[in-house]
């Protein structure tokens, strides 16, 4: 977390920009007034300058003390297995997704052969002539059997 004077100084802008930022809730502040060097990223980019560690601190870098400097805290190795086991976590991701991929394109072939009209293997059989019916009846042949 950066104070207000620290962020102004390391993005190279004045605490009038960055208090009208904040004012516009264009950026967000901790409940102490401390800023997120994320937030910083987020809404004014890289940071143009920075102020050094100078002879007797610690370097200082884009992000605050320490930030940018693993090799000041011995964190290295440790970041470099995070590293390490985000892109095999990311690996796995993209692999899911690929194979998800296949699966859509699989089920959607299903479906073009689902809705395509069905073809006949073989020719309809004709329908035999139908038999001419007899001529219908009257009333009085009917009744009276003529």
């Amino acid at each position: 977390m950066l104070s207000q004077r620290q962020a102004a100084q390391t993005w190279g802008i004045s605490r009038s920009t960055l208090q009208r930022a904040i004012s516009k809730g264009n950026l967000s502040v901790s409940g102490s007034g401390k800023i997120d060097p994320s937030e910083m990223l987020r809404v004014f980019g890289a940071a143009r300058s920075g102020p050094t560690g100078g002879p007797h601190g610690p370097p200082v870098g884009p992000l605050g003390p320490g930030v940018g400097h693993p090799q000041s805290h011995g964190q290295e190795p440790a970041l470099e297995a995070e590293n390490k086991a985000l892109r095999a976590a990311l690996a796995a991701k993209e692999e899911l997704i690929a194979a998800k991929d296949r699966h859509i394109e699989d089920l959607s072939q299903a479906l073009r052969l689902l809705a395509a009209p069905s073809q006949p293997s073989a020719p309809p059989e004709p329908e035999p002539p139908a038999t001419p019916e007899p001529p219908a009846r009257s009333i009085w042949q009917r009744l009276f059997g003529l």
